[in-house]
């Protein structure tokens, strides 16, 4: 499977196509706007976009999926316990300064077990509830995406609403930390990891620490 990401918007969030060689099949996780970008991409490599994803309903991961589901005229899915975010859009941008986003349409939701296709590849998706009540991940053969779950390092924060610091620790610890340790984890921002990496060196995740 092909991955592809670019880095945009002013949080610097990081959005993902992933498509497959043989069918052109693709899907976008993350679309956080600047979707020039992802548009000349797709053009360039003659991709077929078949859905977009968002791992959690936060601005910076969503606002580039109405134009997108409309222009390719492609579902949009994003796991139901974080719909309520969408709600607050208005509010967020004018907080931030921000351009309106236009709250897109959800056509279903990404719950665990489910399987999403790519061309002959699949991808599972993980419920990992704590950064917002309704994240997920999606996990691949040798590559995770996590969004804003786990970090190079770090972890998600939890002081926005919905957030709750032991739920995201939990996910993190028995829906990622037992995955193979080579495991590629694209995060949501900054440099991707490994989940061996993390298990030894990220600081949040030892015992003894004040989150754990």
């Amino acid at each position: 499977m092909n991955i592809h990401s670019f880095t945009v918007g002013p949080f610097q969030e990081h959005t993902y196509i992933l498509w497959d060689e043989v069918s052109k099949d693709a899907i976008v996780i993350d679309p956080g706007g600047e979707n020039d970008k992802v548009r000349a991409y797709l053009k360039e490599h003659e991709l077929k976009l078949s859905a977009i994803y968002s791992t959690h309903g936060h601005i910076d991961h969503i606002a580039g999926a109405h134009e997108l589901s409309k222009l390719y005229e492609v579902p949009y899915y994003l796991n139901k316990n974080d719909e309520f975010l969408l709600e607050d859009l208005p509010t967020i941008c004018k907080y931030f300064g921000f351009p309106e986003v236009i709250k897109p349409k959800v056509a279903g939701t990404v719950q665990a077990g489910d399987l999403i296709k790519v061309g002959k590849h699949e991808l599972k998706i993980l419920e990992t509830p704590g950064h917002t009540p309704g994240g997920v991940c999606f996990l691949g053969e040798k590559d995770i995406f996590v969004g804003d779950t786990l970090f190079y390092g770090s972890i998600g924060r939890t002081d926005l609403p919905g957030g709750n610091t032991d739920l995201l620790l939990s996910s993190i610890q028995t829906q990622l930390l037992t995955l193979p340790g080579d495991v590629c984890v694209h995060c949501g921002h900054g440099s991707k990891t490994t989940i061996e990496r993390e298990k030894e060196r990220n600081p949040f995740l030892k015992r003894g620490s004040r989150f754990f």
